[in-house]
């Protein structure tokens, strides 16, 4: 029985050992706090943002700050930064503020009665996932108490933290062919205030096809009177297509916007 108990504690002895060998990667937590949010422009792609990022961890080699990137980020510039260590907490605590372009692929499948989802991306790029991994600071993750956007409602926002995958290792000659490296991204959700918006930009559509089938009220014998108001609508209706397209981004996608003009155009010739 002795000798049963011994090789059960010689085994769990060995397995132990090589488990303990690794390296445990250092925890970083990582919040956001949004100042402000402009100039969200569906045709260039894109959102401004004002914000900060800190970090807070325990390993004093580190500096995620330095290895800090915003992938989804055109442009951007960090003005102001700090650095504090609470001794008492053996914590280190590291901040910088941001204005940055990020990058948006907007859904413009429903404009003008759209949702969409913007996204501040973090990431570590010096570290491995091995080394480094992020924890959400939930709760102190915010957006300023006065940030309003024209003509849109924020409905919710959220702090996740996990990792990328790449499928290169960057020449890194201890990894293998993929990398992995923390990532996290605050999402803000928001919805247009749509009515307003709708009305206005296609009154053009709208007074098209009043137009073109006020012929009815003509009769048939004044030819020329009934085609010049159905040709006029239909090129208005084509006009305020071109409007409103300059104003969305280019896609492939089928939207509310081309269901309605294309409603609209064969109303405009059925009346001719």
């Amino acid at each position: 029985m002795k000798n049963r108990a011994f090789r059960v504690l010689l085994l769990l002895s060995t397995l132990w050992l090589p488990i303990s060998g690794f390296a445990q990667a250092d925890t970083v937590s990582v919040g956001v706090f949004v100042k402000d949010i402009y100039d969200i422009n569906l045709s260039e792609k894109s959102f401004s943002a004002q914000f900060w990022v800190w970090f807070n961890f325990s390993n004093g080699g580190l500096n995620p700050l330095e290895s800090l990137e915003i992938p989804n980020a055109k442009e951007f510039s960090n003005p102001n930064d700090f650095t504090d260590t609470i001794p008492e907490k053996d914590l280190y605590w590291y901040g910088k503020s941001y204005t940055a372009v990020l990058k948006k692929e907007w859904d413009i499948r429903r404009f003008p009665f759209d949702k969409q989802k913007m996204t501040i991306e973090l990431e570590e790029s010096d570290h491995d996932i091995e080394s480094l991994v992020y924890v959400a600071d939930k709760v102190n993750t915010q957006l300023d108490a006065a940030l309003s956007l024209s003509n849109w409602e924020i409905t919710g926002f959220e702090i996740l933290a996990g990792s990328k995958q790449y499928n290169s290792s960057f020449g890194d000659p201890e990894l293998a062919e993929a990398s992995t490296y923390a990532h996290a991204e605050l999402n803000i959700y928001i919805k247009r205030h749509s009515f307003g918006l709708f009305f206005s930009l296609f009154t053009g559509m709208y007074v098209a096809f009043f137009i073109s089938w006020l012929v009815f009220f003509i009769e048939p014998q004044y030819v020329d009177p009934r085609f010049g108001l159905s040709v006029g609508g239909l090129f208005a209706s084509v006009g305020n297509k071109y409007i409103v397209d300059s104003v969305l981004p280019q896609s492939t996608t089928f939207t509310l916007v081309d269901k309605l003009h294309i409603l609209t155009f064969p109303s405009c010739y059925c009346a001719s």
